[in-house]
């Protein structure tokens, strides 16, 4: 069966493209793109919006209040082949169950510190932080990291 998750989102979108099936979660927390001020998910299922909002608020400042809600009521299951345990949908095909399969895997595996928002608030785009000591701050430095950095330069000037 196709990914139902490709009618909204953009894989492959840079920047901060993240490795393996992580992708698909970042790609589902960029239909808000509020640089641009649009929302491709605007018209999608609502229990979609509803997982990308939560993930949103769960990425950008540790709220897991609305995560656990949907979390109840999408249903993983263990299951076992290749050698190891990992967690799939209980469904059918179930879109949100399968993003919050990969959520818990990123969380397992340590690749979940490395998605961030931008730090720029008019961008809050969000990016895979490849960077070797995790430091990156921006979607890219050479948009966001330079308007960010003349910012502080002007705001420092002033108080000078």
């Amino acid at each position: 069966m196709p990914d139902q998750l490709l009618r909204w989102v953009e894989l492959g979108s840079e920047p901060g493209v993240a490795p393996g099936p992580l992708e698909r979660v970042r790609a589902l927390l960029n239909t808000d793109d509020r640089f641009h001020g649009t929302d491709r998910l605007a018209d999608g299922p609502a229990a979609l919006v509803s997982f990308r909002d939560a993930l949103r608020r769960y990425l950008t400042s540790g709220d897991v209040a609305g995560l656990d809600a949907l979390a109840a009521t999408h249903p993983l299951v263990v299951t076992f082949g290749s050698g190891a345990a990992t967690l799939a949908p209980a469904g059918a095909d179930d879109v949100v169950s399968g993003l919050l399969a990969e959520v818990h895997r990123a969380h397992a595996e340590g690749e979940w510190p490395r998605l961030k928002a931008c730090a720029n608030p008019d961008c809050q785009w969000v990016y895979y932080d490849g960077s070797r000591n995790r430091s990156g701050r921006w979607c890219s430095m050479n948009e966001c990291g330079d308007v960010m950095k003349a910012r502080a330069y002007r705001q420092r000037a002033r108080q000078a």
